[in-house]
């Protein structure tokens, strides 16, 4: 030190030197203190995290087991049913325009769930996945879409074209209750089978 207290500029430059380790420390403890407390969020994350894969094992399930065989059984029994049944003329041109958009519904939205199914399996195995929002938007759009216009518009429709030939209603349902029997047998069947 110079002579009334203020310091040399060789001693500032020292004393900086030997701060600098203590600097690099406390730098460290910023870090790790930031650190620690974002790791408080998680449980919350974790959470979450179970949710997205809960949410997405639901919708792989759904889409596999359920949605894709209930478009099947509409193709299958459902439309052909009504196509059969409409009156020639007015009727039967309203129900193969509202049958021709339905399928070509059900095809988009196939296609749709098909690009986006790999990414879903990810998050449901419990990977973290980029997955397109605004394509899984636009599909539950569409999907929104299409249930209003089936049941507006197509299965009041049905009731009443189905509704003048009794047996062909009851064919109807006789023919979903067989299929949907058999599934149930067999999925039972692999579930005991596994053990």
């Amino acid at each position: 030190m110079e002579k009334g207290g203020a310091m040399s500029e060789t001693s500032i430059r020292r004393a900086a030197e030997a701060a600098a380790p203590l600097q690099d420390f406390s730098t460290c403890h910023i870090g790790f203190v930031t650190l620690l407390e974002d790791s408080l969020g998680l449980p919350e994350m974790v959470v979450t995290a179970a949710r997205a894969r809960g949410c997405a094992a639901d919708v792989l399930k759904m889409f596999r087991d359920r949605l894709l065989v209930h478009h099947d059984d509409e193709e299958r029994d459902l439309f052909p049913a009504v196509l059969q049944v409409a009156a020639s003329g007015e009727e039967a041109e309203r129900a193969q325009a509202m049958v021709t958009q339905l399928i070509r519904e059900h095809r988009e939205i196939a296609q749709l769930w098909k690009k986006l199914e790999p990414a879903v399996q990810a998050i449901a195995n419990g990977d973290l996945p980029q997955l397109d929002s605004a394509l899984l938007q636009e599909m539950v759009r569409r999907f929104n879409e299409h249930v209003r216009m089936e049941e507006v518009e197509f299965l009041p429709f049905a009731q009443l074209v189905l509704a003048r030939q009794a047996e062909d209603m009851a064919a109807l349902g006789l023919a979903l209750h067989r299929r949907h029997e058999a599934d149930e047998i067999m999925a039972t069947a692999v579930v005991y089978g596994a053990s």
